[in-house]
């Protein structure tokens, strides 16, 4: 027997016993779960990037920022042309330049070569995260799109939680390429499973109209350079000493393309994205907290790596070893919130999503008055341990039930546009999360003062974000009850 006959016969008793979407979930966790670790892997590896790479901070710091900058330039097109060319073929690309690249990033000779292969890494993730969700949603009935958005963000959480610690353990035992070197492997083994399993009759129902070929080129440059201009400024003012003329030249650039791109998408019959979306309020508010979301928790693992490494003395594993319990907190909490929202709605889950979150970094914002004894440094890890389980399952409470609510509401022929631009979102708020952190911390880090200069400043940054979890809490609290559009 032929292995096409073969494939169609598994695929065929799959259908028959229901059991095809779970299959293809597993496909999209393996995309989800090396996305998620390769958001944060490379932060642990730095020190060792910058000198056997011979380079600087700054410079190896573009590792981690181009990589989330090209995620999110390239999210919107990726779901674009999901719409116009199916998810199976943009998925199965989106792996093999994913993998090929990072393959190319442990080979990298230099930090040019390097950041441009975390370039290309963000574009083959963007096409991966762009059609994780809709595929998800295609495959599973609408009763149960919670549940499975839940187990998505659950397992991007997992995988961004996890690369601090795999980071940690493998950059000690065999150097910073291991982390790269070690993906590849997976991707490769993901790609064959997908080519088998992933079908593309069986993803049609939200494929946009493909009698239209024509792709919106005007829109995707104004999107890139306006989202990748603005994040750079960002990024630049975050990391110096002053706002240069360079920097704020570059941000009214990358604002004005921003609003260039959103007349030019309202003029157009066909465009990159659909503005339109953002007139349902439901959607415009699901991506508003996703940013705003991804921020805080950005900031805090920003800023809680610094803390038990530059403070607390704490080795790179040990202080991956402080953020598991936000993995833990998020692998208990999201897929009973993605179960719930699918009965009750989004509006309570995420509204207790931020309000514990808020009381996470009450906890946070705690540490700074602990005592600096042995007594006091336990303490320390305890509040910090619970803390971060409590952010873990603020993102749990608060991601699927927010990504159902705000999915279910767009028309079926914009899914693919709206997944990608909710995780271009996320993208965006992690960067900014990021700079922002870096950028309240900045000058008690590059001085090398007292920790007690520096609980003061981290202090002063916890508040603000109780403050920032607080506002989404009432943004949350004030939505109302989706109305379905997969029907229209």
């Amino acid at each position: 027997m032929a292995t096409s006959e073969i494939r169609a016969k598994f695929l065929s008793n799959l259908i028959e016993k229901d059991r095809y979407k779970w299959y293809a979930l597993l496909v999209v966790q393996m995309s989800i779960l090396l996305v998620g670790v390769d958001s944060t892997i490379s932060n642990l590896a730095l020190p060792s990037i910058t000198k056997d790479l011979v380079t600087t901070a700054s410079s190896s710091a573009w590792v981690i920022s181009a990589f989330f900058i090209s995620v999110a330039v390239s999210l919107p097109a990726a779901g674009r042309l999901s719409d116009l060319y199916g998810m199976r073929t943009i998925f199965i690309t989106g792996f093999f330049i994913y993998t090929l690249a990072t393959a190319f990033c442990g080979l990298a000779p230099s930090i040019e070569i390097l950041i441009l292969m975390r370039v290309l890494q963000g574009m083959g993730g963007a096409a991966l995260l762009a059609n994780s969700n809709v595929i998800s949603l295609t495959v599973f009935p609408l009763k149960q799109h919670g549940l499975a958005l839940g187990i998505n963000g659950t397992v991007f959480s997992i995988g961004y939680a996890l690369g601090f610690t795999l980071g940690g353990q493998l950059i000690g035992s065999y150097g910073w390429r291991s982390i790269y070197y070690v993906n590849v492997p997976i991707g490769i083994i993901a790609i064959l499973v997908g080519l088998f399993i992933l079908k593309e009759q069986y993803l049609q129902n939200v494929i946009a109209d493909k009698s239209d070929k024509s792709f919106d080129f005007a829109g995707f440059i104004l999107s890139a350079f306006g989202i990748g201009a603005t994040m750079l400024s960002v990024v630049k003012i975050s990391s110096g000493r002053s706002i240069t003329a360079q920097s704020i030249i570059l941000f009214i650039l990358g604002v004005s393309s921003i609003v260039a791109f959103v007349i030019t998408e309202l003029r157009k019959k066909k465009p990159l994205l659909d503005i339109h979306l953002f007139s349902i309020t439901e959607f415009s508010r699901g991506t508003f907290t996703r940013l705003l979301n991804n921020s805080i928790v950005a900031a805090c693992t920003f800023a809680i790596p610094f803390f038990t490494q530059q403070v607390l003395n704490f080795s790179p594993l040990k202080s991956g070893l402080v953020m598991m319990p936000y993995a833990f907190g998020l692998a208990i909490v999201g897929p009973i919130a993605g179960r719930l929202s699918d009965k009750y709605g989004a509006r309570w889950l995420t509204t207790s999503g931020f309000i514990c979150g808020g009381i996470a970094l009450i906890g946070l914002e705690s540490i700074s008055k602990a005592p600096s004894n042995a007594t006091g440094l336990e303490e320390i890890v305890i509040k910090l341990c619970i803390a971060m389980f409590l952010v873990g399952s603020a993102a749990g409470l608060f991601v699927s039930p927010n990504n159902s609510s705000a999915l279910d509401s767009v028309p079926l022929k914009s899914t693919g546009s709206a997944s990608g631009v909710i995780w271009a979102v996320s993208f965006i708020g992690s960067a900014f999360g990021t700079a922002y952190a870096a950028s309240m911390l900045r000058e008690v880090l590059e001085i090398g003062t007292t920790a007690i200069a520096y609980l003061n400043a981290q202090s002063l940054l916890f508040n603000t974000l109780t403050i920032f979890s607080f506002i989404g809490g009432y943004l949350c609290f004030t939505r109302r009850k989706t109305k379905i559009a997969h029907h229209e």
